[in-house]
């Protein structure tokens, strides 16, 4: 597991300062750059999980991970939350489910991880977080498993849950 911004289409790099970039038109080559007030360059970070959800694209929030992050350099402040020059991810605390929609605490809620992609029929599959409602109804994937990859995913990055 790698964690991914949901702005994004970008891997965040375990231990390493993800940096604000521009891409050339060939797309080979990323000039990292300082965001400017009246631009969209930078990385985005919501002021709360609300922020997030009304803010990103609808079509890809669902089976999610969302969390806190540190911010540096030069940071321009927005209405729903900020642009930065550098940051880091701080903690991973809520999971969406990819199904219904729940937003699900990590530190208080059973939850499930299904990397591989389940088909409900020829026209909808799922892959992604799960609520346990959802996971029991539709999957029933072994929630210790699960709880072992979000481990994993905090070690690899050196994170906390909450």
């Amino acid at each position: 597991m790698w964690l991914k911004s949901v702005v994004r289409n970008d891997i965040w790099p375990p231990k390493e300062r993800f940096e604000s970039y521009n891409t050339s038109i060939n797309s080979s080559y990323k000039e990292h750059i300082i965001p400017e007030a009246q631009s969209k360059s930078g990385i985005y970070a919501f002021k709360s999980i609300e922020h997030a959800i009304e803010n990103i694209d609808k079509t890809c929030y669902r089976g999610k991970l969302l969390g806190k992050v540190y911010l540096w350099g030069v940071i321009h402040k927005h209405d729903f939350g900020y642009r930065a020059q550098f940051a880091y991810p701080h903690s991973i605390t809520h999971g969406i489910c990819c199904i219904c929609k729940k937003i699900v605490s990590l530190q208080t809620e059973q939850f499930a991880i299904g990397w591989a992609a389940y088909h409900f029929s020829e026209s909808f599959s799922v892959s992604g977080f799960l609520c346990k409602t959802c996971n029991e109804k539709f999957y029933s994937i072994n929630t210790d498993i699960s709880q072992k990859e979000l481990l994993i995913l905090i070690e690899r990055y050196g994170i906390n849950i909450g």
